[in-house]
């Protein structure tokens, strides 16, 4: 009994050794999208060669942004992108980056009866829109905002600005323009008000437990995949 007992632990702490990293993203065009059925984007694709460099290839899973910062920071094993980089997070998992530098302006309907010229008008405003556990909600939260309507996707949160459900929506303006084009909308249907709420870096965490050797092969990688294709850290819009 204890021959038949033993090949079958060594073979199961075998793989739990070789279990490797688990990669987590969530939908954020032109960042990580599918593409006729297959997931692209500027994020996936960076990733895909920082792997080639590091001679990895760990599939990428798809999840909603609140549900993946919940498992990379709860549990062991896992690499998550993009997320922006807020002191609130910053104690919660360990960085490699930036991989693209991210401007959020406040945007508003054409009609709006609300018009912004400065930030500080923000917080006046009837109802302000933020996607669920993004950034924008975790700082204006933080902050003290008490006007927040929160949506679970982009798309939703859009069609109600364009609605008049908000009077206005933070948003990376790449985002907002690859969003409007992949839901069939004119650019024109939104506008910047120009009032930038923050720019900020964009990076893969990982979890806590992660080894440093593991997390500065990372780095080097990301390093190394920049310098050869001589890349600065912002992706190039796509009119």
């Amino acid at each position: 009994m204890r021959w038949m007992v033993l090949p079958w632990l060594l073979i199961s702490l075998s793989g739990s050794a070789q279990s490797g990293l688990t990669l987590l993203s969530h939908d954020l065009p032109p960042f990580t999208e599918y593409r006729d059925g297959k997931l692209d984007g500027f994020a996936i694709r960076l990733i895909d060669e920082v792997q080639e460099e590091l001679g990895t290839r760990y599939p990428v899973r798809i999840y909603p942004l609140k549900r993946a910062l919940a498992l990379a920071r709860v549990e062991p094993g896992y690499g998550l992108f993009v997320v922006q980089r807020l002191p609130e997070r910053e104690s919660h998992f360990k960085w490699v980056g930036p991989l693209f530098i991210n401007r959020v302006f406040i945007y508003q309907a054409p009609d709006s009866r609300h018009l912004l010229t400065s930030l500080v008008q923000l917080r006046d405003l009837p109802r302000v829109g933020v996607v669920l556990g993004n950034a924008d909600d975790v700082r204006l939260t933080h902050e003290g905002y008490t006007n927040l309507v929160r949506y679970k996707t982009v798309g939703e949160a859009i069609e109600r600005l364009m609605l008049g459900k908000i009077d206005a929506l933070p948003m990376a303006e790449l985002v907002m323009e690859a969003t409007l084009d992949k839901m069939g909308l004119s650019r024109r249907s939104i506008v910047s008000s120009g009032v930038l709420l923050h720019q900020a870096g964009l990076y893969i965490v990982f979890s806590k437990g992660t080894d440093d050797v593991e997390i500065t092969r990372w780095q080097h990688a990301l390093e190394a995949v920049r310098a050869a294709q001589g890349r600065a850290d912002e992706p190039t819009r796509e009119e």
